[in-house]
This record gives C-alpha cells, structure tokens and sequence, in this order.
C-alpha cells in the first residue's frame, strides 16, 4: 500500500528497509519511523506485537515531551512535501502521538489499515519465522493469533472518530485501481495519475499478485478454538467498516464486546501459566547469576540451587562483600 502510493505521487521519506526474500519489492517503510517506533516500545518494554490488552496503556506512558518533541521535528523536516505517507505497523501503539504531533505542525492525518485475514496472515508468519518441525510452532501460531486479535481491537479504537479507511489485502493485489480511487475520494488524496486503464502505470509492474503465497484457512493450525472464533469475529467487524468507509457504529460496538471477551481469555491464560512465569523469572535470574559468576572468575562462590529469594539474597550478599573488598584496597 505504501509503495502504491509512492508511485502515485505522494511523498514516503526514505532511506527505507531493504527487501527480503518475504518482500522482494521492498517494504517502502522509513527507516526512522522504525526505530522511533522500536525505542518507544522499548521504554514501554512491550513487543512489536504485543498481545497484552495493557500494551497501548504502557506505550501511551511511555511517551514523553522529548519524544513528543522529536516526532514534531521530524514532521517539520517534510513540510515541503504535502502529502507524506509513513507506514510501520508498529505505529497501532502510536496512533494519538502522531495525530498530536501532525496537528502540531499543522497537518491533518489520515489512516489506512491494511487488513489480511488472521488465518493468512498467521500462516504467512509461521512459514518464515518459525521451521514446520519445531515444537514451538503450535504455541507461535497461537499467540500470533492472540497479537493479532488484540492488534486490531486496538487500532480500531485508537483511530475510531478520525478520517480512516480499510483496505483488503487481496482486493489491493487484484485490482489496484478501484481501491486507489476509493482511497483518494474517502481520504481527500491527490495523485499525479488519473488512474485510467488505458496507460501502463508504475503500480502495475510494482504489485505482483503471485506474491500471496499463503492461503485463507485455519486448517493444520493448532489455534485453540476460543481464539479462532474471536479472531474471525473482529475480520468480519473490520471488513464491514472497510465497506463502509470506515464508519460503522454496529461493527465498532462489536469490537468493543470482542475486546472484552479477549480481556477475559487473556486473563484467565495469564492465570493459568502463574507458574510457568515464575519458572521463567527463576531460571532468568539463575542464568544471569550463572553468567556473572564467569566473568568474576573462579575465586567467586557458588550459588546454591535454590528458590528466588534464596538467590537475591545471595546476590545481596556478594555485592556486601565486594564493597568490603574494595574499602580494604
């Protein structure tokens, strides 16, 4: 979509991330709407995809007045350019800040969301980031489709009141010019071409349909259920307000009881796996214990295998010894 829109005339501020063997056309994604995105989630210490209800409260305290401050200089660098594009998909955690900071500089903003069915878009994921015979697959796909869930409950409320408009995927690889010229006419966009068949246009050589690999279908995907039905819920919600211009108060609504019974399902697995993530904090600790105890040197004593408290008291006590040790020199 942002590649389309680069060959239509609109401004996309490079340098761009490079292609790959998942997108040999290029991403048409700037480089430093990446890593902005990517130093904010790391202050907010959520994932690119987070599948934590909480995750756009924790981005949203994230945001600071230098941030704010440095997303506004960086508009003001394209105001020379009257329509700039930026697309990161990590930007679901950002959508305010960047609305603030357009009218800021005293731009308007509009949305686009790409929609690509979960079953698709999961399968696409799994193909490429994690081998079929791993035996984390399984739990991969399903908290994919988790992100994915909570991904667009999230972007639909961040953006809902504002000028937006949602796009399929496969509509886009079909037939380009339609979706274009909805675009224009739903958004108020400008494009140097009239979009006429007549001509050979750039888009046609830079959309390449043979490019979707991954089919629509949950089959050989252990998704739980639950996960199944609730994603295939809010597809059918986002898809009626792509049909609708992006304004469908039935469809949000729903979304909005869909967020609550991901709320419940996400609390209820977070409950159930206590456990498994104090394990998890154990075995981090012991690990860094492990690793400190290697670059210290053999004269350091050994830490017992013990509980979580055992072993910060344990680091209490070195860090009293080492002080010593360093008083007496």
């Amino acid at each position: 979509m942002s590649g389309t829109l680069h060959h239509l005339g609109l401004s996309v501020p490079g340098p761009y991330l490079g292609a790959n063997e998942t997108n040999p056309k290029g991403f048409y994604e700037s480089k430093w709407a990446v890593k902005f995105h990517k130093r904010l989630q790391a202050a907010a210490g959520i994932a690119d995809f987070d599948g934590n209800p909480q995750a756009i409260v924790r981005a949203q305290a994230a945001v600071t007045d230098e941030i704010r401050a440095e997303l506004v200089r960086w508009l003001r660098r394209w105001d020379g350019d009257e329509q700039v594009v930026v697309k990161d998909p990590r930007s679901v955690w950002a959508q305010m800040l960047w609305h603030d900071a357009a009218a800021e500089v005293g731009r308007d903003i509009r949305y686009i969301s790409m929609l690509r069915h979960p079953a698709e878009s999961i399968g696409s994921r799994s193909t490429y980031y994690v081998s079929k015979d791993s035996p984390n697959r399984d739990r991969y796909e399903t908290f994919t489709t988790a992100r994915w869930i909570n991904n667009q409950i999230i972007s639909e409320r961040e953006t809902r009141g504002q000028v937006r408009a949602f796009v399929q995927y496969t509509d886009l690889l079909e037939d380009w010019r339609p979706v274009a010229a909805r675009l224009r006419d739903e958004l108020g966009l400008t494009y140097d071409s009239d979009l006429g068949r007549d001509e050979h246009h750039a888009v046609d050589d830079f959309i390449e349909p043979s490019l979707r690999r991954h089919g629509v279908s949950w089959d050989g995907m252990a998704v739980p259920q639950r996960l199944v039905d609730l994603a295939e819920a809010v597809w059918t919600d986002v898809v009626a307000l792509g049909e609708h211009g992006g304004v469908d108060e039935k469809a949000s609504a729903d979304l909005d009881v869909q967020g609550e019974r991901y709320r419940e399902i996400f609390s209820e697995a977070s409950a159930i796996a206590h456990d498994a993530t104090e394990h998890a904090k154990i075995d981090a600790r012991r690990k860094g214990l492990a690793e400190g105890q290697q670059s210290a040197g053999a004269g350091e004593p050994k830490v017992a295998e013990t509980g979580g408290r055992d072993l910060l008291r344990e680091v209490g006590r070195r860090a009293v010894r080492r002080l010593r040790a360093k008083a007496g020199r």
